[in-house]
């Protein structure tokens, strides 16, 4: 299968997509939620969603809820789970285990500036060009420095653009990355040179939240990649359907909350 043709399962014919982020247990202990919402799939695929990011136990345990659905292989882990600001990523999969798994694509986390940057990007190298050739998709979560942002420098939407740009340049087909919900967002995705996806966000109440993600769409993104906002919410496939309102649809975030509503009764 071709690289263009395992993108059009990944993202949908608008150039957007609904991502269901279930790769929490990778990088941290206590994933509430991720197992029980994997059942809840194919009801969410008939909402919008587009695609999961899944671990390989993830994948290979649970393959007849993630039939119908894009599926990308998480492909690094961290070397502590209990720290909080994944740490020491490292790449545990390679793309013939997204292949053999049947995913596609594959995800891995950069962090440019970081101390340990180049070892990190020279695995990726490696990854890419045994995504080219399987014809995979390469995903890179490029994020300045750290997961965890707190550093103002670490949150400005230039600094996200230049990490963004450079993981393009070095062979990502899709970005994913921190937009901040400011106006300066606009930055991220502007001179990306290919779809970059919002990660999913803080956790706040449903009304900001989906206001947040309208921002994104309007600051340029092409979709969003979401884990705790749906795992945890207590109706997973209401979340998704109002998710894919907002990036599919173009609703505001009134109409988004309506569409949650109705299917949460």
């Amino acid at each position: 299968m071709s690289t263009s043709r395992r993108m059009s399962r990944i993202i949908g014919p608008d150039g957007r997509t609904v991502i269901l982020a279930l790769d929490a247990p990778n990088f941290m202990a206590g994933s509430a939620g991720v197992d029980q919402t994997v059942a809840a799939v194919p009801q969410m695929v008939s909402h919008g969603l587009n695609t999961v990011l899944v671990p390989k136990g993830i994948a290979s345990r649970n393959w007849p809820a993630l039939q119908g659905v894009g599926m990308v292989l998480r492909c690094d882990a961290v070397t502590d789970i209990y720290e909080g600001s994944v740490p020491g990523a490292f790449i545990v999969n390679d793309a013939l285990d997204a292949v053999r798994l049947d995913a596609d694509g594959a995800v891995v986390m950069a962090f440019p500036g970081a101390p340990d940057y180049v070892s990190m990007q020279l695995a990726i190298d490696k990854l890419y060009r045994d995504c080219r050739e399987y014809g995979l998709p390469l995903i890179v979560e490029s994020l300045p420095v750290t997961f965890v942002g707190k550093e103002p420098a670490h949150r400005d939407p230039k600094n996200v653009a230049g990490a963004v740009r450079l993981s393009a340049e070095l062979g990502a087909d899709i970005v994913k990355t921190r937009y901040s919900g400011e106006p300066e967002d606009a930055l991220i995705a502007a001179d990306a040179s290919v779809p970059v996806v919002a990660l999913g966000g803080p956790k706040t109440g449903l009304e900001d939240y989906l206001g947040f993600v309208r921002h994104c769409i309007d600051a340029g993104a092409a979709g969003v990649a979401v884990g705790r906002n749906i795992t945890q919410d207590p109706h997973p496939v209401a979340m998704v359907a109002a998710l894919s309102a907002i990036v599919h649809d173009e609703v505001d975030p009134a109409q988004a909350l309506t569409v949650y509503r109705d299917l949460a009764k």
